[in-house]
C-alpha cells in the first residue's frame, strides 16, 4: 500500500520514461504499443519551431499580443490558419467559428462532459475502447459509464439504439440550454484505437440519426484522421461533415475532438474542437474560458506561424510515410 505522507518523484524526462514496454526511447525496438512518436521524428520539430518562433516574435513587436489573455474560442489567426489547412487536408470545407482551441483531446473531452453535458447523465462508450480515456471518464463518477456492443464494421447502431433507449427511460433529464445532452457517444469512427476499423458510410449515416432522435451527442476521438496512409487523396469521411450534411439537421449532434499530439508532437499539448454553432456558443460563454481566456494562447501562436510556413505539412508528410513504412516492413516480419 503507498504510503500517503510520501510524494515518489522520481527524475524521468517524459511519460514512458522507465516504462518496461511503452518507452518509445528504446531505439532497438519498433514500439507499437504506444501511440506517440519516438525521438527520431521529434526531433524534426526542433529547427521548424525555431524558424516558426522567430517568424512570430517578429509579429508580435509592436502589441506583443500574444502574451495577453486569448479570446475563448482561441486565437483567431490560429483558427483561420488551421480551417485552411483541415480544409485542404479533409478534402471538406472547415469554418473557422466551428472551431474551439484545446489543450489537447483529453482536455477537449473534459471541457465536453463539464460544459454541455447533464452531471447526472450516461457515458456510453464502444465494448473495445482506447483504454485511457476510459480512466478520463471514470473520474466523472456521477455519470454511468454503459458499453455498447461492436463487429467487424464498428458499433452495432442497432443494438446500441435499443440500450440508448433502455437507459433514457430510466432517468429523468433536466437538460437546459446550456446543458443539452443527457447522454454522451464516446467513439473512434475512424482508425479505431485498438481495432483499427473504420465505420463505414450507412453506419456513419445509421449513427448520426440515432443521436439526433435519441438526442445524445457524440464526441469523435478523430485524432488519428490525419494519419490515413491508402491510396485515397483525402482521409474517410469525418462523422461531424456527416451530421452537417444528412438530411434533417438538428442542430448538431456531432463534436470532432482532435489534437496535434499525433501529427506534430504531445509535448505542444495544442488541440481543438470541431462543433456545431449553438454548442461553439456555449463553449465561448463557460465560465472555464472566460476566466482564464482561450487556452494556451503562446503555442497557438508558434503553430499558427508553422501553418503559415508550410512546416505542418512538411512534418505531416514525414510521419505519413514513416509510420506506412514501419507498418509494411512489420507485415513483412510476419
Amino acid at each position: 500500500m503507498a504510503d500517503a505522507h510520501r510524494i515518489e518523484d522520481p527524475h524521468l524526462y517524459h511519460l514512458f520514461d522507465g516504462e518496461p514496454v511503452l518507452n518509445v526511447y528504446k531505439s532497438d525496438v519498433t514500439n507499437l504499443s504506444a501511440g506517440t512518436p519516438g525521438p527520431d521524428l521529434l526531433k524534426q520539430c526542433i529547427e521548424m519551431f525555431k524558424h516558426a518562433t522567430e517568424h512570430r516574435m517578429k509579429k508580435e513587436e509592436e502589441h506583443a499580443y500574444l502574451f495577453q489573455y486569448g479570446i475563448t474560442s482561441g486565437l483567431w489567426e490560429f483558427r483561420e490558419e488551421l480551417a485552411k489547412f483541415l480544409s485542404a487536408k479533409y478534402g471538406d470545407k472547415v469554418h473557422r467559428q466551428n472551431l474551439i482551441l484545446t489543450c489537447g483531446a483529453t482536455h477537449g473531452l473534459q471541457m465536453i462532459l463539464t460544459t454541455i453535458v447533464q452531471p447526472n447523465g450516461v457515458i456510453f462508450v464502444e465494448e473495445a475502447s482506447y483504454m485511457i480515456a476510459l480512466d478520463a471518464l471514470k473520474q466523472f463518477s456521477g455519470m454511468k459509464m454503459v458499453t455498447v456492443p461492436i463487429d467487424s464494421e464498428g458499433v452495432d447502431i442497432a443494438a446500441m439504439e435499443n440500450i440508448v433507449r433502455e437507459e433514457k427511460s430510466k432517468g429523468s433529464w433536466n437538460v437546459t440550454e446550456e446543458k443539452p445532452f443527457w447522454a454522451v457517444f464516446y467513439t473512434i469512427p475512424i482508425f479505431h484505437n485498438p481495432t483499427g476499423i473504420t465505420l463505414p458510410k450507412k453506419r456513419c449515416e445509421a449513427l448520426v440519426r440515432a443521436a439526433r432522435s435519441l438526442d445524445f451527442l457524440v464526441v469523435c476521438d478523430d485524432v488519428y484522421v490525419l494519419l490515413h496512409y491508402g491510396n485515397a487523396v483525402h482521409p474517410p469521411k469525418r462523422l461531424f461533415a456527416y451530421d452537417a450534411t444528412l438530411e434533417g439537421y438538428a442542430g448538431g449532434h456531432v463534436i470532432s475532438n482532435c489534437s496535434f499530439s499525433k501529427i506534430m508532437a504531445p509535448g505542444v499539448r495544442v488541440g481543438w474542437l470541431e462543433a456545431p454553432a449553438r454548442l461553439i456558443n456555449t463553449f465561448r460563454a463557460s465560465g472555464y474560458l472566460r476566466s482564464g481566456g482561450g487556452v494556451n494562447q503562446y503555442m497557438a501562436g508558434l503553430i499558427t506561424s508553422l501553418l503559415e510556413l508550410g512546416l505542418e505539412e512538411r512534418l505531416l508528410d514525414i510521419l505519413v510515410k514513416t509510420f506506412k513504412f514501419l507498418q509494411a516492413n512489420s507485415r513483412k516480419a510476419h
